[in-house]
């Protein structure tokens, strides 16, 4: 076998690596850092079995209950739309968004035989898929990491578990949860999944080449990285990092790692042709932000953060029902949600600067934060240090004020 797929469709998922039967399938950094499959040709003996089951090539294992046509949000049973709210507000406070991955996995490991997989940075920072068994644990997992994940291993893992009948919930982007239905062969009664609505994924190599440009304007090497902490300005897309002597918070307008993700030009490249960016998931519940709640729930909205929540198969109606204690929820119209996640219909434009993107990533030497692709325009920085101005002339009791009034106004406008 010389190709088992189109290397510009392989989303890096790595179940072809865990399916193959001679083992002769390795994952290996391509020149801008995402991985991709690498086969000894002295071990594959052809069977196909990677190009059969590989989820860029076929249908990617489950798909939702009670379907009609792909892509269409209308379903007559699912999707169904929620927004939500975790009543924990602990846990809330350490989640990006509405809190639901934490209150989902707390109220799984709470039973007994039970595991939580999702993505964590490790001592290097590296994002990793990785798994917790006690919720004291959980934390590494919450908040969004704006970076490719590598799944390592955990395909193999959640079998195991799952053949020792323990109950398993998997979190990760879309293709993640296509490639582990595609290495089980299909779904399993105690396995629940919940896919994230995903924009994209940069690469590990550009990240590690931002922390350590970070480091160096920072005077000193990024022990910490949070990509939405909420101390701040509560739920937004604030950046909190740690050197070993200093704790800084920065802009997303004015940082050029996560401007640039925002404006999608450092995606891998088969996110800009992703077959799960709809409504047609993957996942048994998919989530992200409720963006634009204010306007269409303002009696809904809270500065610590609104999730939105699809349910997609019966399994996800069913956790839900258990957790209804556990959640502030509102029904809401698909088209509340859909204006404002565009990445349910389809998948993010590939923007003519990613040609140049990755641009000297593997070179040290290179300062590729300086180049073009990266650079934050004059408007948008004096857009932020005028806003920066008034939080500090302006106390911000008066702002929350100012905003309450203004989600009042909006009530009459809720389509």
């Amino acid at each position: 076998m010389t190709e088992l797929t189109d290397l510009k469709k392989c989303t890096g998922c790595q179940a072809c690596r865990l399916i193959c039967p001679e083992r002769c399938i390795s994952f290996k950094a391509d020149g801008e850092g995402f991985l991709v499959p690498d086969i000894d040709q002295s071990l594959c003996t052809d069977c196909g079995l990677c190009v059969s089951r590989c989820p860029a090539n076929n249908s990617a294992g489950k798909q939702g209950d009670g379907w009609e046509k792909e892509g269409d949000c209308s379903s007559v049973f699912y999707p169904r739309f929620l927004g939500a709210k975790l009543k924990d507000s602990a846990l809330l406070s350490r989640s990006a968004s509405g809190g639901v991955f934490a209150g989902i996995a707390s109220k799984v490991l709470k039973t007994q035989r039970s595991v939580v997989f999702g993505c964590a940075f490790d001592d290097n920072l590296t994002a990793r898929h990785t798994y917790v068994i006690d919720i004291k644990d959980i934390t590494p997992l919450q908040s969004s990491k704006y970076v490719q994940s590598d799944v390592g291993d955990t395909y193999l893992q959640v079998k195991s578990f799952l053949d020792d009948e323990n109950t398993v919930f998997y979190t990760g982007v879309p293709c993640q949860i296509a490639g582990l239905y595609t290495f089980l062969g299909g779904d399993h009664e105690n396995l629940l999944t919940a896919d994230l609505i995903c924009h994209g994924v940069p690469s590990p190599l550009l990240f590690r080449r931002y922390l350590d440009w970070l480091g160096g304007k920072y005077g000193g090497e990024i022990v910490y990285y949070d990509f939405r902490s909420k101390e701040i300005n509560g739920w937004s897309i604030t950046t909190k990092i740690k050197t070993g002597t200093k704790t800084r918070t920065i802009d997303r307008r004015v940082d050029p790692y996560v401007n640039s993700f925002l404006n999608e030009l450092t995606f891998r490249e088969c996110c800009y042709t992703c077959r799960y960016a709809n409504c047609h998931r993957v996942a048994d519940i998919t989530f992200g932000d409720f963006w634009g709640v204010e306007n269409t729930h303002p009696e809904f909205y809270s500065s610590k953060g609104v999730s939105v929540v699809l349910i997609n198969t019966k399994k996800g109606e069913h956790i839900f029902k258990i957790l209804e204690d556990e959640f502030d929820t509102i029904e809401t119209k698909p088209e509340n949600v859909l204006r404002r996640n565009r990445n349910l219909q389809e998948p993010s434009p590939r923007p003519k600067a990613r040609d140049t993107a990755y641009d000297g990533v593997g070179d040290e030497k290179k300062e590729i934060f300086k180049s073009p692709v990266f650079k934050i325009d004059t408007k948008t920085l004096l857009i932020t240090y005028i806003k920066k101005g008034v939080k500090l002339i302006i106390p911000s009791p008066a702002i929350d004020i100012y905003r309450k009034a203004k989600r009042k106004l909006n009530k009459n406008s809720v389509v």
